[in-house]
């Protein structure tokens, strides 16, 4: 009987985890519900309005999305652009050569975005944008730093920029960094004195723990919100963009994996059909060791 269910339980469904590169700031969770069909409809409402004229989704078709969305065919058409059919893909409405001209590279395909990142990596990199007259199109990233995108949803957010206490932590790190790779320097260096050295490690290891306190209160920053400043405001508040970015990403993640919407009902019909298995097996084995034990 152990055995047979030892069995059973390698055959239970595990659930794999994608990382998105890393931790990133700000670092919170997109909390994508998959049975919110409202939220994933406003998703692919605001995919097309703002994302779709640079990024196509070539796998995925407007009848596709129609029907695992509850959609009327009405209510599909108003989402396909120009003069496509229900039963097209998804493509951009950007010519790739003009793309390339104007931005330097075709802008990427978006339908497996979401599994390839994560979905909060790419949650947190569209609340991530701030000012920055360097960058050409004058914004800047910290979850994707000196990224070539224009911030598209700047009308829906605002314009936002570094606050006071992020750039100040981020001037003891970048300054800490510096400092430690010209101590590293003099410990390397093989003509230098054994005392250099040896002042050189000390200061190091101070450095290094100013560091790290830099890094704890730069995390600290993103937790509670205090990263950016608005400087613009746009058509939401911040509760209400990062609602709009919440629902965009579900229908991002919807279209990486469509049959998320289905998988949980699957699994638990599976794990329904496993357990009446157990039941029968169970019955099963007793009626075999019946026959044995009269033996």
């Amino acid at each position: 009987m152990k055995k047979l269910i030892t069995a059973i339980l390698f055959l239970l469904p595990v659930t794999a985890f994608a990382a998105g590169g890393g931790t990133t700031y700000p670092n919170d969770k997109a909390n994508i519900n998959y049975g919110d069909k409202a939220s994933i409809q406003n998703g692919a409402k605001l995919y097309v309005n703002y994302c779709q004229g640079c990024h196509s989704m070539e796998y995925v078709r407007y009848s596709r999305i129609a029907q695992d969305l509850d959609l009327t065919e009405e209510q599909a058409s108003e989402l396909i652009l120009g003069e496509g059919k229900l039963g097209d893909t998804m493509n951009k409405a950007m010519d790739k050569e003009l793309a390339e001209k104007w931005f330097g590279v075709n802008p990427l395909d978006l339908s497996l975005v979401a599994r390839v990142r994560g979905n909060d990596w790419v949650y947190n990199y569209l609340r991530a944008f701030y000012l920055d007259d360097s960058r050409p199109f004058g914004v800047n990233n910290t979850v994707f730093p000196s990224v070539g995108m224009p911030h598209v949803l700047s009308d829906l957010q605002g314009l936002q920029a570094k606050s006071d206490e992020l750039v100040a932590v981020e001037d003891t790190i970048a300054t800490g960094k510096s400092r430690m790779e010209v101590l590293r320097a003099t410990v390397n260096d093989a003509e230098a004195s054994a005392e250099a050295v040896a002042k050189a490690e000390e200061e190091i290891a101070l450095i290094e723990e100013e560091v790290h306190d830099a890094e704890l209160e730069y995390a600290k920053l993103a937790r509670e919100g205090k990263m950016f400043t608005i400087v613009k405001e746009g058509d939401m508040t911040p509760q209400e963009y990062d609602h709009a970015v919440r629902d965009l990403v579900a229908f991002m993640a919807y279209t990486a994996n469509p049959v998320k919407l289905k998988s949980k009902a699957i699994g638990l019909w599976s794990l329904l059909f496993l357990l009446i298995l157990l039941v029968l097996a169970y019955f099963l084995k007793k009626e075999f060791w019946k026959d044995i034990k009269k033996k």
